[in-house]
């Protein structure tokens, strides 16, 4: 079974470790299975909402009173995920979400393996940009609410089964294969990028 989790992550400052919004979209065989958002309460010390990432998202420090914690998040994030690898749209940042906030809490870094959709989309299409409202278009999706967790979440996976549709495929292995993309790994020394090769 194709299985893979798309995900997309707000945070409130310019600290990694800031999340204060997450979305996670399962897919199985090309289908939605599953999905979980929420608000949340960033770390302790990683908690000042900033300006310039609140006109980004809309998201300010009322918003995530009573909000799930980190850990909170993290554990029901874990249980969708599974053995499953993830798939985001500049997945670096993302990725590097979950390492800089499992290491606020004293979390250990996930071992899981991670495609990135932008990397994938310059392998796929000759664009002038890459940011996801221009790849999606691309891609033919409908996408509004950019910056919203569960709009660019949805856009990603999206975005992931028009490429490959793009490459004649139906797995995520054999996307990376066809487009010429290496795995991106977290691990608990570090990450690996998914880069192009």
């Amino acid at each position: 079974m194709d299985a893979w989790v798309a995900i997309d992550f707000e945070t409130a400052n310019g600290s990694r470790a800031s999340a204060c919004s997450v979305a996670a979209v399962r897919v199985e065989n090309g289908k939605e299975a599953d999905s979980y958002a929420t608000l949340i309460r960033p770390p302790a010390g990683h908690d000042r909402f900033e300006f310039r990432n609140t006109q980004i998202h809309g998201i300010r420090q009322r918003d995530v009173f009573g909000a799930p914690t980190w850990r909170q998040a993290w554990s029901q994030l874990r249980d969708l995920i599974g053995d499953a690898p993830l798939v985001a749209h500049n997945a670096a940042f993302d990725t590097s979400v979950i390492r800089g906030a499992n290491a606020a809490v004293g979390i250990e870094a996930p071992s899981v393996r991670y495609a990135c959709t932008l990397v994938i989309a310059r392998r796929t299409w000759e664009l002038d940009s890459y940011t996801l409202p221009r790849v999606a278009r691309a891609a033919g999706i409908a996408f509004g609410d950019h910056h919203r967790a569960e709009a660019d979440a949805r856009a990603a996976a999206n975005v992931l089964l028009a490429e490959q549709r793009e490459h004649a495929v139906d797995s995520l292995d054999g996307l990376l294969d066809a487009a010429r993309v290496q795995w991106g790994r977290i691990h608990s020394s570090g990450y690996d990028g998914c880069r192009k090769y």
